[in-house]
């Protein structure tokens, strides 16, 4: 399976654009402008989105989820959930969202696309915590999985934290990329009874950057059956 990982930063298209360049079996989102995505790659089917002004448009922002259709035409998602920051942003008084849900292309396998709590610039470790606690809360426990975004993890600090607290669940971090302009990443890729077989970052017009992986479910992971 290829999968992109891309914070959006609310550029309007961008997702369509990114699938088109590179053409990946799932794609997951943050910072999406919904409403500007093409109707055919049905970013709605996996969503949890807030309708905002911001600056001067208006966006059905939050994170989302594309997956590539069978041979049938129909989607492989199903079992979305949607799990809501338990504290609010300060800047913008609203709450990250985070979806969840299975996506069957080569084994079923549950998906997180997370943008971690930020309040800046009243930035706070246990707050970040709080919040991928609440996303843990509702996967099932085992199983393969990826757990992927944008966690904003400022520091060192930040990014033992949040592994302190997936790693208890089978989470292991395999992957982390440049953010511009800083020098400790935000974006970062953990899984569980996955197989990491390449992993790639790439630039776009969002300030951050991407990430492109290909993966396999691992040979325990569980199947289709189960």
């Amino acid at each position: 399976m290829k999968i992109v990982v891309q914070n959006l930063q609310k550029r309007s298209g961008l997702a369509s654009r990114l699938i088109e360049e590179n053409d990946p079996d799932i794609f997951l989102a943050q910072e999406i402008n919904l409403l500007s995505e093409k109707e055919e790659y049905e970013f709605d089917k996996a969503c949890y989105t807030t309708d905002i002004w911001y600056g001067f448009g208006y966006y059905r922002h939050g994170t989302a989820m594309y997956a590539r259709k069978n041979s049938d035409g129909e989607s492989p998602i199903s079992n979305v959930r949607r799990v809501e920051c338990p504290h609010s942003e300060f800047a913008w008084m609203v709450t990250k969202k985070t979806t969840i849900a299975d996506i069957n292309i080569g084994g079923v396998v549950q998906y997180v696309t997370f943008h971690g709590f930020n309040n800046m610039p009243f930035r706070n470790v246990q707050k970040l915590v709080d919040h991928v606690r609440a996303v843990i809360e509702v996967l099932r426990p085992t199983g393969p999985a990826m757990f992927a975004g944008d966690f904003n993890t400022w520091d060192q600090v930040y990014l033992d934290a949040v592994k302190a607290e997936l790693e208890p669940h089978g989470f292991l971090l395999v992957y982390s990329w440049e953010y511009p302009t800083r020098d400790f990443p935000l974006d970062h890729v953990f899984v569980r009874g996955l197989v990491i077989r390449t992993a790639a970052s790439f630039a776009s017009e969002s300030d951050h950057l991407g990430a492109i992986l290909e993966i396999d479910v691992a040979d325990d992971g569980v199947s289709d059956e189960e």
